[in-house]
C-alpha cells in the first residue's frame, strides 16, 4: 500500500482484509509491529505531521480500503467531531500497542512474548469456535518472528512447545489458541508446580474443572511443568527441596485432573500402566513420588499406591489394574527384603508372569534386585522412566 520513506499524502482506512505494518532497519531486518483489520487506519500519524511514512504497509490478502487525502482529512478534523473522536481513539490504540510492545521487549522472554502475542492476535483477529479461538489471519512463522522481534527458528521451537502443552494447535492453515480465560488458569496451574505451591496447584486444578478447561490440556501443562523442574535439577539450577516441593504440588493437582479425565469416558492412550509404592514398614515418599511424577510426565498411566504398602495391597493392585510394570521402592536396608515377599506372593497367586517388576531406593542394590527376583533396578527417578520404557517394550515383544 505504501513503502517506508514514501511521502505521506493519504490516510488509508481498512474496509475489509488485514494489513501488517513493518519497519525495515538499516541492516535490512524487518520488524512487524502491528497487524490491523477492518476499521483501523494507516498512515494517520505521518499525515498529521506532514512527513513521510515511517513504516511499510503490506496487505496480507485481498484488501479493500478507503483512501482519505490530506485535504479531506484536515477538513473532516475541522468540521466533524465524531471523526475527530475516532482519530483520537485510533491514535490512542496505536500508542497503547507500541507501549505494550516496549514493555514486553524489556522484561518478557520470547516464550512469554509469543504466548501474549498470540492472545493479542486472537483478541484482534480471532473467531470464537467450540474448540477455541481461531486466529483468522494467514500468518506465518516468519510473520510471528517479525511481530515479536525474535528469530524464526526460535518461534518455531516455542510454537511446538505450546502445541505440546495444548495451548495452540493447527487445523489446515489456521492457528487456534485456547480461550484467554483458560490460558490464565493453565498458566496458574503450571506456575504453582514450578513454585512448589501445593495449595495453589489444587486450587487451580479445581478451577480448571469448574471453568470447563480441557482436563487433557491441564494434564499436558502439569507434565510439561514437572519436566521443566526435572531439567532444572539436572542442570543444577534447582535443588532437591525444589524438586520435592514441585512433585508434591503436582501430586495435589493430579487427582482432580485425573477424575475429570475419567468422567469424560475417553480411553486415554499411554505408554503403559505403572503401579508404584513404597514397601511395608517404609514411609519414605520423596523418591517414589518423584518417580511417579516423571513417569506421568513421560506418558505412563501411574497408579500411586502410597507408602507402607503391604504385599497383599501390591498383589491386589496387580489384579485390579493389570499394570505393565510394578515399581517398588525401599529406602532402608531393613525394608528392602519386603520386595521379595511381594514377588513371592505374586508367584503364589499365579500373577508373577502378568507384570514386569522394577525396584529401587536407597536400601536396594543391583545385586539385591537380582536376588529378590526383580526384572530391573534403578537408583534415580529419571532412570526409572527409562527402565519402565525398556520393560514395557520387552513385555510387548514377549507377548
Amino acid at each position: 500500500m505504501y513503502l517506508q520513506g514514501d511521502r505521506a499524502e493519504s490516510t488509508f482506512v481498512i474496509k475489509t482484509g488485514n494489513v501488517k505494518l513493518l519497519y525495515l532497519s538499516r541492516e535490512g531486518k524487518a520488524h512487524t509491529f502491528e497487524i490491523l483489520s477492518a476499521g483501523r487506519a494507516l498512515g494517520l500519524n505521518e499525515c498529521l505531521l506532514g512527513g513521510r511514512y515511517d513504516s511499510t504497509a503490506e496487505a496480507l490478502q485481498a484488501t479493500d480500503v478507503y483512501l482519505v487525502g490530506l485535504d479531506v482529512l484536515h477538513n473532516l478534523l475541522a468540521t466533524d467531531p465524531e471523526f475527530s473522536k475516532a482519530v483520537m481513539q485510533e491514535q490512542a490504540m496505536m500508542v497503547h500497542s507500541l507501549s505494550d510492545q516496549v514493555r514486553q521487549l524489556s522484561v518478557v522472554d520470547v516464550q512469554q512474548r509469543l504466548k501474549r502475542g498470540l492472545v493479542r492476535l486472537a483478541d484482534q483477529h480471532g473467531l470464537a469456535t467450540e474448540k477455541g479461538i481461531r486466529i483468522d489471519l494467514p500468518i506465518t512463522h516468519e510473520d510471528l518472528a517479525e511481530l515479536l522481534a525474535a528469530n524464526r527458528t526460535t518461534i518455531t521451537l516455542y510454537l511446538k512447545e505450546l502445541e505440546r502443552q495444548g495451548y495452540v494447535w493447527k487445523e489446515g492453515r489456521h492457528l487456534f489458541i485456547v480461550r484467554p480465560e483458560h490460558i490464565v488458569i493453565l498458566d496458574g496451574l503450571s506456575q504453582s508446580v514450578l513454585e512448589a505451591d501445593d495449595h495453589a496447584a489444587e486450587r487451580w486444578a479445581r478451577q480448571a474443572v469448574q471453568e470447563n478447561v480441557s482436563p487433557f490440556r491441564a494434564l499436558d501443562v502439569l507434565t510439561s511443568a514437572i519436566r521443566q523442574v526435572d531439567r532444572g535439577f539436572a542442570r543444577g539450577t534447582l535443588s532437591l527441596p525444589d524438586v520435592v516441593g514441585s512433585a508434591a504440588a503436582m501430586k495435589r493437582a493430579l487427582p482432580v485432573i485425573d477424575a475429570a479425565i475419567e468422567s469424560t469416558g475417553i480411553d486415554v492412550s499411554s505408554l503403559g500402566t505403572v503401579a508404584i509404592g513404597t514397601v511395608q514398614g517404609d514411609i519414605h515418599d520423596i523418591g517414589k513420588t518423584m518417580s511417579a511424577m516423571l513417569l506421568t510426565a513421560a506418558g505412563f498411566r501411574v497408579i500411586d499406591l502410597g507408602v507402607d504398602v503391604s504385599a497383599a495391597r501390591f498383589v491386589q493392585a496387580v489384579h485390579q489394574y493389570t499394570p505393565d510394570v510394578l515399581a517398588m521402592s525401599a529406602l532402608m536396608s531393613i525394608t528392602a527384603p519386603e520386595q521379595r515377599v511381594v514377588i513371592k506372593t505374586l508367584e503364589e497367586k499365579g500373577l508373577r508372569d502378568r507384570v514386569r517388576i522394577m525396584v529401587g531406593g536407597g536400601g536396594v542394590t543391583r545385586e539385591l534386585a537380582g536376588r529378590v527376583g526383580a526384572d530391573g533396578y534403578e537408583s534415580t527417578a529419571q532412570g526409572a522412566v527409562e527402565l519402565a520404557l525398556k520393560l514395557v517394550r520387552h513385555r510387548h515383544l514377549s507377548d
